[in-house]
């Protein structure tokens, strides 16, 4: 593997998903470009793709790197095969599904200063490639970037949006962005040449914009995508100029510019490449920008027709939705599309305050938090892996100010949950076969330590033990997940010397209303029946007892009874119970029987065991 550097700070040409034709591919790949932190390093990387079953895992490293983001150049997953990449610091993420197979992209920034590749493939199309990667020095939670815009504009006066400009190039951010309504009246390409150029054209190489009903006063928006593109350029940083809604990273957060056209109304071909988009992204934390505002209380109340926008993002668990439109500023606090207030949901923050006259407001709302249609101004966004600080900065000689901040819904991972230990074990004799049944809802079990309470211990997965001597043992299991929480558990466990041995199931079986359930005990190696005083013994977790009969099921099908919807109210069932089984031969598969026959109360067979 060949690393190059490309230096600390990386500024794009264009900002826009282009496509590129990968080496052997049969179809173009979907580029989405990655902007980086102010303060990170972006190295190169020549990587041939790894094709079926790709041998060893691949390593990238930065000495003294606080994280990395890998650059793919081309993922392709087919079958059930998956990528996961780890990192020295214990972050990990896999790759499962087909939403990667047409885009070149940087993943989300993993902690440490190596990662490590590992494919699981056994599909023959499967490959991935990695062409660079993105590193810090700082921790992900303080590397951050600059993203600012407005909406709403130049118009023919021109000193509003001069101002506005020069706040941008004070400001100096990574990237820019336009809510649409950028040169009025109409988004010809005279009004782009005329007006937006010589102010916000200052910065037109960092800009990603969004058109607004204005531009699309001249026939498709010929002038909007002829400045930003290129005259009669099909696609460039304004996309492709048949849709004019593409998407780009940068640091840790997806940026998506949607296009509302004309009035508001969304197509069903945008809202399925929305959808697409947000799958195969992998950041924490994503924004989205267009013109026309969900809700408003300024010259327009809202325009129901972006919901569909809304519906997608707020599924995808989205931040931000940056808006203009209405000539003036406001700020929501995080709703959901039905515009609830929802802990998880989407900060939507109009920004029609690049220049154009103002529109007054009008009326209130829950959630709207803070407003201003006096003040022309940028909206200025310092953006980390786990959140962001929006501040509103006003044109020179403005008082009006807004600071505001929030965590990205996915920015922050949620708290461990720690395993639960649980165990089953069989014996036969001296000998105790223990079975790990212990759980971890959100990682896995990492290691075991097993004492069994003759002063031995074990650290094996499924341990066996032969005690010296026959008796009653209080085995332990504690479990340590993959984050290091760690649960404990224990028990009793009998064994018994040659000749007469006990047989146990401890695992537990659930007890539904009305219904029957058998836990079984396989007998085998031994000769001849049963005897006459073999004895059952029966643990069950059940209120109302009088509901339940319970049987002993020989390998021949014959019923023995050891219980018979007697004890009414009673819960729980411990006893043992002394049955002549002399007719029954002793190997085959022993079941205990429990028929529940009334509804409400439920319950659980926790253990039993035969000795014969």
């Amino acid at each position: 593997m060949t690393v190059r550097s490309e230096g600390s700070r990386v500024r794009r040409a264009i900002a826009v998903a282009v496509l590129t034709l990968a080496a052997g591919a049969a179809a173009a790949k979907e580029r989405v470009v990655q902007l980086a932190e102010d303060t990170a390093v972006r190295k190169r990387v020549e990587e041939p793709a790894m094709p079926l079953r790709a041998a060893p895992p691949t390593r990238v490293c930065e000495p003294g790197a606080q994280w990395i983001r890998l650059g793919f150049k081309e993922l392709v997953l087919d079958g059930y095969d998956s990528l996961v990449v780890t990192s020295s610091q214990g972050d990990s993420y896999t790759f499962e599904g087909r939403q990667w197979n047409d885009r070149a992209f940087h993943m989300r920034a993993l902690r440490g200063d190596c990662v490590d590749i590992y494919p699981y493939f056994g599909d023959r199309d499967s490959r991935y490639a990695i062409d660079g990667y993105e590193a810090g020095t700082l921790p992900l939670a303080e590397s951050t970037v600059v993203v600012a815009g407005a909406g709403d504009i130049c118009d023919s006066s021109g000193n509003a949006c001069a101002g506005t400009s020069d706040l941008i190039v004070n400001i100096n951010p990574t990237a820019v962005f336009t809510a649409g309504d950028n040169a009025y009246s109409n988004g010809t390409l005279a009004e782009y040449n005329n007006r937006y150029a010589p102010t916000w054209g200052r910065f037109k190489a960092l800009t990603s914009p969004s058109p607004g009903n204005h531009d699309y006063n001249t026939t498709n928006a010929s002038g909007y995508f002829d400045y930003f593109n290129g005259v009669g350029v099909q696609t460039g940083p304004a996309g492709d100029r048949s849709k004019g809604y593409y998407s780009w990273d940068v640091g840790d957060w997806h940026f998506i510019a949607l296009n509302t056209m004309s009035g508001g109304t969304v197509a069903t071909t945008q809202v399925n490449w929305l959808k697409a988009d947000l799958a195969a992204n992998t950041k924490p934390c994503t924004a989205a920008y267009f013109h026309h505002p969900l809700v408003s209380r300024g010259n327009y109340s809202g325009y129901s027709q972006v919901k569909p926008f809304w519906d997608a993002l707020y599924a995808a668990k989205a931040d931000l939705v940056l808006v203009g439109h209405d000539h003036n500023y406001q700020r929501y606090g995080k709703m959901n599309p039905s515009q609830a207030a929802a802990s998880d949901g989407i900060r939507q923050v109009l920004v029609g305050t690049g220049g154009r006259a103002f529109y007054g407001l009008s009326g209130t709302h829950p959630l709207l938090e803070k407003s201003n249609a006096n003040t022309w101004g940028v909206l200025k966004l310092t953006l980390t892996a786990t959140g962001y600080t929006g501040d509103f900065v006003p044109r020179a000689g403005g008082t009006f100010t807004d600071t505001f901040s929030g965590t990205c819904n996915k920015g922050t991972p949620p708290a461990n949950l720690p395993p639960t230990a649980n165990f089953s074990v069989a014996t036969n004799a001296l000998t105790a076969t223990f079975t790990d049944t212990s759980t971890d809802s959100d990682g896995t079990i990492a290691s075991r330590a097993w004492t069994f309470g003759d002063g031995t211990t074990s650290t094996a997965t499924n341990p066996a033990k032969t005690y010296a001597a026959a008796g009653t043992y209080t085995v332990g299991l504690t479990v340590t997940d993959d984050d290091g929480a760690t649960n404990a558990t224990s028990r009793s466990v009998t064994v018994t010397a040659s000749g007469v041995q006990t047989y146990t199931n401890t695992a537990d079986y659930a007890i539904n209303d009305n219904a029957t359930v058998e836990s079984p005990i396989a007998v085998s190696g031994r000769t001849g029946n049963a005897p006459t005083n073999a004895q059952v013994s029966i643990a069950i977790v059940h209120t109302y007892i009088g509901d339940l009969k319970v049987d002993l099921v020989a390998p021949d099908g014959s019923l023995y009874n050891l219980h018979n919807r007697t004890g009414g109210g009673t819960d729980n069932i411990n006893k043992t119970v002394t049955l002549n089984l002399s007719s029954e031969a002793l190997n085959g598969t022993w079941k205990l029987r429990v028929n529940d026959n009334a509804n409400q109360d439920v319950g659980k067979i926790d253990s039993w065991s035969v000795t014969f």
